[in-house]
């Protein structure tokens, strides 16, 4: 039982990162209707430039994060302009093909650079805090903070997409984009703040990652896809119904660890999504 305690747990921290990095992707979807294949690309490489920064300069996490963001912001910011605004005037279909050829190149050439400059091996960042222990189960402060940091970032970014003026368009060029512009939204504008906004989510998620689960350069594909899974069950834009996908998906994969072999958690998770698409086609978190 204390074994499987254990696993809960740690099913429950993972698949809330998940979540994590399937919040900024949803938003960019939801509003600009861009596969982004980096997505998880960025964590992968968020979190190796964070280890270097906490082993080379021992700098904490927090200001990791808070030089991370900005940064990642920044450059999506003018990686929209640069590279993905041009294609909205081609046809949908170009369109679309264009997006999944740059984010795809763009997926390959940051795995490639950072493997390069930093080395394809796993980092983390080994935080040296106390364990708690409850009867015969041991968790650790790491642990804690991760979960106090995941449901600090749930409840920020909703009560941004609620509450502020940025959040409030966000929901109308999700809508209604030619609504929105006609009241005044310039959604031209709107997508890159929302595209650039979603990418600096993944600097928090990736310092987060990093504290509890090494990352290397190359796992980014993996986590985009997880991301994609999680989006399409609880559905675009809501960020309980994201959460939810994914905390039961990283639940999936320990239990399947647990109980099966380790190297099928990521195909039983998807196998299970699937068929929790069959009943629930709109999402988990759907309004009918």
């Amino acid at each position: 039982m204390e074994v499987l305690l254990q696993v809960l747990i740690g099913g429950i921290l993972l698949g809330g990162l998940y979540a994590l990095v399937a919040f900024g992707l949803s938003l960019i979807y939801g509003v600009v209707r861009i596969l982004n294949f980096a997505h998880g690309t960025l964590l992968a490489v968020s979190g190796v430039l964070a280890s270097l920064a906490y082993s080379g300069w021992q700098m904490h996490p927090v200001l990791i994060v808070a030089l991370l963001a900005p940064l990642l912001f920044v450059c999506a910011y003018g990686y929209y302009h640069v590279l993905l605004r041009p294609l909205a005037r081609r046809s949908h279909f170009e369109a679309t093909v264009g997006t999944v050829l740059v984010t795809v190149g763009t997926l390959m050439i940051l795995s490639d650079l950072t493997a390069v400059a930093a080395g394809a091996t796993q980092r983390n960042i080994p935080l040296r805090l106390e364990a708690l222990e409850f009867g015969d189960i041991v968790v650790s402060t790491t642990q804690l903070l991760i979960l106090l940091g995941i449901a600090v970032l749930t409840v920020v970014m909703h009560l941004i997409l609620k509450r502020t003026w940025f959040g409030r368009a966000v929901r109308a060029v999700t809508q209604d984009p030619v609504g929105a512009q006609i009241c005044g939204v310039q959604s031209t504008r709107m997508k890159a703040l929302t595209f650039a906004f979603g990418s600096a989510t993944v600097a928090i998620a990736a310092v987060l990652y990093v504290l509890s689960f090494p990352v290397d350069p190359y796992m980014g594909f993996g986590l985009t896809v997880k991301a994609f899974t999680i989006i399409v069950v609880g559905g675009v834009g809501n960020l309980p119904g994201a959460l939810l996908a994914g905390i039961f998906l990283g639940v999936a994969e320990g239990l399947t660890g647990l109980y099966w072999k380790p190297e099928w958690a990521p195909a039983l998770s998807v196998i299970l999504m699937l068929l929790m698409l069959v009943a629930y086609p709109k999402g988990v978190g759907a309004k009918t």
